[in-house]
C-alpha cells in the first residue's frame, strides 16, 4: 500500500499543478487570441470590400449546419458596394470557414478561406488562387461543382472532391442568404451541387 501511495501522490500533485498552470495560461492568452482573431477578421472584411469607406459592421446573423454566422453590408458614403457573409462547408476532415462577398448585382466578388484543417498537399489545394478565382463573377445558378473542365461552373480540385464540395456548398449557402436578404428583384434558378 505504501508503494502505491508513493507513486500515486506525486502523480496527483503533478496533475493538479499542471491543471493550475493550464488554467492560468488560458486566462492570460484567451483575451490576446480573441483580439488577434478580431483584428484578422476586420482585415479580411476590408479585403472583401476594399472600396468600402464606411466601417463594415454586422448587419445580422444567420445559421447553417447548427452554427451561427454573421453577414455584412459594406458601404461607401452610405451606398452599398458589397455584401459579405461568413459561412462554412464540411470538407474531408474539417469545416472550412470562409467569407464570401457579392457585388450589388449579386455576383461573387471574392471568396476568402479563414480557417480549415484539410489534408496537407491534397485538400488544402482549395486555398489556391486558381480554385478560388473560379467563383468570381458567378451568380447563384452557376455555383455547381463538376469534376470536368468548365468555365461556366466550378471545377473540383483533382483528388480533393470533398474539400472542393465543402467550399462550394459553403459559398452557395452564403450567396443564397445574401440574395434572399439583398437581391430584391433578382431571381436566379437554384441548382444543386453535384453529389
Amino acid at each position: 500500500m505504501k508503494d502505491i501511495l508513493k507513486i500515486t501522490l506525486p502523480l496527483v500533485a503533478i496533475f493538479i499543478v499542471a491543471g493550475i498552470i493550464m488554467s492560468v495560461t488560458y486566462q492570460h492568452t484567451h483575451p490576446v487570441r480573441f483580439q488577434a482573431e478580431k483584428k484578422e477578421k476586420e482585415e479580411a472584411l476590408k479585403e472583401m470590400a476594399p472600396d468600402a469607406t464606411d466601417p463594415i459592421k454586422p448587419a445580422g446573423t444567420w445559421s447553417a449546419d447548427n452554427k451561427s454566422y454573421e453577414y455584412y453590408q459594406a458601404t461607401a458614403s452610405g451606398i452599398s458596394v458589397a455584401y459579405i457573409a461568413e459561412t462554412a462547408g464540411k470538407g474531408y476532415s474539417s469545416f472550412i470557414k470562409m467569407l464570401v462577398s457579392l457585388s450589388p448585382d449579386m455576383k461573387i466578388r471574392d471568396v476568402k478561406i479563414l480557417d480549415m484543417n484539410e489534408t496537407p498537399g491534397l485538400g488544402d489545394q482549395v486555398l489556391e488562387k486558381s480554385f478560388l478565382d473560379q467563383f468570381k463573377g458567378k451568380s447563384l445558378s452557376q455555383i455547381i461543382l463538376t469534376k470536368t473542365e468548365t468555365k461556366e461552373n466550378i471545377q473540383a480540385v483533382s483528388g480533393a472532391t470533398y474539400s472542393s464540395r465543402g467550399v462550394t456548398n459553403g459559398v452557395k449557402d452564403a450567396v443564397q442568404l445574401l440574395v434572399d436578404k439583398y437581391g430584391a428583384g433578382i431571381k436566379t434558378a437554384v441548382q444543386g451541387v453535384e453529389k
